[in-house]
């Protein structure tokens, strides 16, 4: 890959900068992609959600707030969940493996990839393509890319573009077998097939 690829200009900036400061001495990119992960896939479990435990006297308030939040949580899978089986119906399953699998713990890191993420879901991240190999943050307008994580060549094994006329699905294709969904453009489809092969 000789030349450099990147999405719409950030308001006349480049990515490139932004990931500098997460690159190894001597590391070039190569290209840069946006994702969004599909709204297929449920809530991270939160079994499955990195964060620290919370000791002494906290440990009590802690647990109550999260008896609330699993509450919550339990209404709105309720709500949501049921609408995306009907979805999952014509569409199919927005992960497939398991949170274990590599896709799932693609999809943990994006959504809870950084130390003091939001509670809520985040489902976006900006790929890096580097000459060793492929870095994702999340874009945080005025504070720059905080880090999610980072892959190997080749534990992506290939990307399935079905965007059409009623869909935007695209499906990332683990080495393990695993699979996680993305809702992609049709030219965010096509740039994401042709970076990796």
């Amino acid at each position: 890959m000789s030349q450099y690829v990147e999405p719409r200009p950030l308001g006349g900036e480049s990515y490139r900068p932004l990931f500098a400061p997460l690159l190894q001495p001597g590391e070039q990119i190569h290209a840069v992609a946006e994702l969004t992960l599909s709204d297929l896939i449920r809530r991270v479990p939160r079994k499955y959600r990195p964060g620290a435990a919370t000791r002494g006297a906290m440990a009590a308030f802690g647990a109550l707030f999260e008896l609330v939040a699993v509450i919550a949580e339990l209404l709105f899978e309720a709500v949501f969940g049921f609408f995306r089986v009907i979805r999952r119906i014509t569409r199919g399953r927005g992960l497939q493996g398991g949170w274990g699998s590599q896709a799932g713990q693609f999809v943990i890191a994006v959504r809870h990839g950084y130390e003091g993420a939001a509670p809520m879901d985040n489902n976006r991240a900006v790929l890096a393509f580097t000459d060793r190999r492929i870095l994702f943050a999340d874009h945080l307008v005025g504070v720059g890319l905080k880090p999610l994580g980072e892959l190997p060549y080749g534990r992506i094994r290939r990307v399935e573009d079905r965007t059409g006329g009623v869909s935007d699905r695209v499906d990332l294709h683990f080495a393990d077998g695993s699979l996680a969904a993305l809702s992609q453009g049709t030219d965010e489809a096509r740039a994401l097939v042709a970076l990796i092969r």
